[in-house]
């Protein structure tokens, strides 16, 4: 097929995607006056929305990052006079599409995207002050690169459980992260010599929270943060950052590890004694200065890199529009955005060590109740593109060349989001706050085969599904088929499940038994028996509890005997991806890896997915 061809098929595919996250609200509802509320910005009015809920979308919760205020703390949003109509979403924060044309990236989004949304019961105005509703609060996921508060609606959550949610937005990608000397030298308060400005804009949201939580029926003492994918990884952030203390009384991580990057590593010139990642910024700074016409190579971006003063680098930096700046970043191989350091060790955001030594002492953390989890098949969401394990057809058409391989492979690496992402995290904390800690695994794999693609062993239990269910069907992440299913039924009655354990530990801290006697009662995580959730529908085991939990070291035995493996290569490939370049590095092992006869193969050679 033509390269024309494929290009126009995957513009449908994420086309259709994109229809599906915004034809709830193609045209501007009506305000309702019975929603109008007195926020500490001003009187903000919005609409009756589905499931006997009102909802506010686009309020402000900080001015808008640009100019001088590019990589500086979020600050408070300016009030306003009148009554604000929140009747629509706000433009999404700057990222790079997942398509591209003619071997040009499309840049989305304006700096101008610290909004969030809210949604309640439809709660009357004498009852507003006694309600003192539960509050969730949504970090979306997305490589920390991509993504929008708008591909998740808060109605269903809110109308059948009584709570009220709220989703936000925050800086991504190199604007949300970006550690420089430059910046610490300028900046006018501690925050801003922060690199984590993302994570700043969250806490920032939640101070909102906590001051309005009130005036839209909320409890701000009772506040429950959750997120998937990448939003997990920020919500084990927010975990460890001093900050955000006494902001959130509760959490849930849906998919996410501990990975948190050093400050060098952020920085530094990838030639430095103690290397910086392929986007620090340092590098990032010399490809802006080539891609500009300002240097003619590496070497002399690099010099004039050195002697610019702070002030004219970040002038130069604050100048650039944002195609500029994201048209140089280098895509993810799964063209899921770039990749930038993020969530890093900067001292005053997140602790200068990584969080499995943090999360050992419940004094050096948020220690709060908390839900974390992962999906069984995690991976097949990013290796079902790989032309190793699938050919193609018209471009967009997959067909698996050899099923065991392909389930071996993302078998590993869904095992270590596991065992990284939620088991190892688990036994720690569970030390630090006994019986606060609860893990699940989702396993639902219930689609239907389409042609002759059998969906449910393409992707399985994959990345991402799980929010449809914690959600409800309105919620789109992910690819569009996710929706389509063999049982309905079933799939509602699992997803009405989940949320009821959800909204049930928001409210008391404890899942329970997600306020129906009828299923199991969801005991904290354990070090022995019983002591994870697994959410599946009945026909493949239903709710139950499970004594399964692989641990890191079950997963390094298996690579080191598996007969599978052809070869000391691959082998080595694998320790490195698995431990050095996937969710965590903290269980990556120079002792072992040479161990394993892999000191030929340097691991830097491993860095990007097999």
């Amino acid at each position: 097929m033509s390269t024309m061809k494929k290009r126009i098929a995957m513009i449908v595919v994420i086309g259709i995607a994109a229809l599906l996250i915004g034809f709830k609200y193609c045209s501007r509802p009506s305000p309702d006056a019975d929603s109008l509320r007195h926020s500490s910005g001003g009187d903000v009015i919005g609409f009756a929305d589905r499931f006997d809920t009102y909802a506010w979308l686009g309020i402000p919760f900080a001015q808008p990052p640009v100019g001088e205020l590019r990589w500086r703390a979020p600050r408070p949003a300016a009030p306003w006079s009148g009554v604000r109509k929140a009747l629509t979403f706000s433009s999404m924060c700057p990222q790079v599409a997942p398509l591209r044309w003619r071997d040009r990236s499309f840049v989305l989004g304006s700096e101008d995207c610290l909004y969030l949304n809210v949604w309640t019961p439809r709660i009357a105005q004498p009852q507003l002050a006694q309600a003192k509703l539960p509050v969730m609060v949504w970090i979306h996921g997305g490589a920390n690169t991509l993504g929008t508060s708008s591909a998740n609606r808060g109605y269903r959550l809110a109308g059948t459980q009584s709570v009220v949610v709220v989703t936000l937005q925050y800086r991504l990608g190199l604007f949300g992260w970006f550690s420089h000397p430059a910046l610490r030298h300028t900046a006018l308060t501690p925050a801003d010599a922060s690199s984590n400005f993302a994570l700043l804009d969250m806490i920032a949201a939640l101070q909102w929270v906590r001051n309005n939580a009130a005036a839209f029926g909320g409890d701000p003492d009772n506040v429950t943060i959750f997120g998937q994918s990448a939003g997990a990884f920020d919500i084990f952030a927010l975990l460890a950052a001093p900050p955000a203390k006494g902001l959130f009384q509760r959490a849930i991580a849906e998919s996410g590890a501990l990975r948190t990057v050093p400050r060098a590593k952020a920085e530094n010139f990838a030639d430095d004694a103690d290397p910086g990642e392929e986007n620090s910024s340092c590098e990032f700074i010399d490809k802006l200065l080539m891609s500009d016409g300002r240097a003619h190579d590496r070497a002399q971006a690099k010099s004039l890199q050195q002697t610019m003063s702070d002030a004219q680098l970040l002038e130069y930096l604050r100048g650039e529009s944002i195609d500029q700046l994201l048209r140089v970043v280098t895509r993810r191989s799964t063209g899921l955005g770039y990749s930038t350091p993020t969530n890093i060790r900067d001292g005053y955001v997140l602790p200068d060590k990584p969080l499995m030594q943090v999360f050992a002492d419940p004094t050096q953390y948020n220690s709060v109740p908390f839900i974390l989890g992962s999906n069984r098949d995690e991976y097949k969401f990013f290796l079902w593109t790989r032309p190793r394990f699938t050919d193609m057809r018209l471009g967009f058409l997959p067909k698996l060349k050899d099923r065991e391989e392909y389930d071996r492979i993302s078998g590993y690496f869904s095992d270590q989001w596991q065992a990284v992402g939620v088991n190892e995290p688990a036994n720690v904390s569970q030390h630090s706050q006994p019986a606060k800690v609860f893990a699940y695994r989702f396993d639902w794999a219930d689609q239907p085969s389409i042609g002759d693609i059998d969906m449910g062993e393409l992707f399985g239990a994959a990345h991402g599904i799980e929010t449809t269910f914690t959600f409800g069907s309105d919620a789109v992440d992910g690819l569009p088929w996710f929706a389509r299913v063999k049982d309905e039924r079933a799939k509602a009655a699992l997803s009405a499940a989940m949320i009821g354990y959800w909204a049930t530990f928001a409210k008391t801290g404890m899942p329970g038994n997600g306020g129906d006697s009828e299923q199991p009662v969801w005991q904290p995580w354990q070090e022995s028996g019983a002591k994870k959730m697994v959410f599946d529908i009945p026909d493949r085991g239903g709710i139950r509890s499970t004594d399964e939990a692989v641990k890191v070291i079950d997963l390094k035995q298996r690579l080191r005997s598996d007969p599978k493996i052809q070869t000391p290569r691959e082998r080595c490939e694998l320790y490195a991806q698995l431990f050095l370049y996937g969710m965590s590095s903290d269980f990556w092992s120079d002792a072992e890896y040479s161990a394993l006869g892999c000191a030929e193969y340097p691991p830097a050679g491993f860095s990007s997915l097999m």
